[in-house]
């Protein structure tokens, strides 16, 4: 008789996007709305936006809000493992030109952006298609003002971050995975991700 062989479940995965210092503006997307969706979800691992040596090491510092102020209280209360899956610690403001005609012009697009986030204003907006084609309609923009160099670094890490994530899921398979980082990098970690549709299964987050 045939044995059929055991096959993994397909890991249930969402990314949740995440607003930076907006977060501290009177959004009902605030921080305290990000702490409250996470452990409602309260994921078997949380994929979040901090490199392995300061997330071992404690010193969350250098690490984004979100990590800080939101995730980390988080973690320390539930059973929710944290993965930290970023290879450096740089966020997308800090590609900025440092100077000129295209840093004023970085600048203006980011105030576009802050617009639209304070707009969006709420979790399943800023989670949502139409806040995502604008936001990765303004991101791309800005991305044009920074030198080549760059450009490659920034999607060097994001490569990374997408291959951690992965790693993360088939070293465990089959369990309920939050990614946690901020908006401007969903549009690359998703299109990355969806390409490993045989072991995860990308669903919105309220859908975890």
């Amino acid at each position: 008789m045939n044995i059929p062989s055991y096959a993994h479940p397909r890991t249930r995965l969402a990314i949740l996007g995440t607003l930076a210092d907006i977060h501290r503006q009177p959004l009902v997307y605030d921080l305290d709305c990000l702490r409250n969706i996470v452990a409602g979800l309260e994921p078997d691992l949380l994929c979040a936006e901090v490199t392995p040596v300061a997330w071992e090491g404690g010193d969350l510092s250098a690490a984004t809000i979100e990590v800080r102020e939101a995730l980390n209280p988080v973690v320390a209360s539930t059973d929710v493992v944290l993965i930290p899956v970023s290879p450096t610690p740089e966020q997308f403001a800090d590609f900025a030109p440092p100077s000129g005609w295209r840093r004023g012009l970085a600048r203006a697009l980011d105030r576009l952006l802050q617009w639209g986030q304070r707009k969006a204003g709420r979790p399943e907006t800023v989670n949502g298609p139409v806040f995502g084609v604008f936001c990765h309609s303004v991101c791309w923009l800005i991305e044009q003002t920074w030198t080549t160099d760059d450009r490659q670094l920034w999607d060097i890490q994001n490569r990374i971050i997408a291959e951690n994530i992965l790693q993360s899921v088939q070293r465990d398979p089959g369990r309920r995975v939050l990614v946690a980082v901020q908006c401007q990098r969903m549009h690359q970690l998703i299109p990355q991700l969806r390409r490993h549709g045989n072991v995860l299964e990308i669903v919105r987050y309220r859908n975890l």
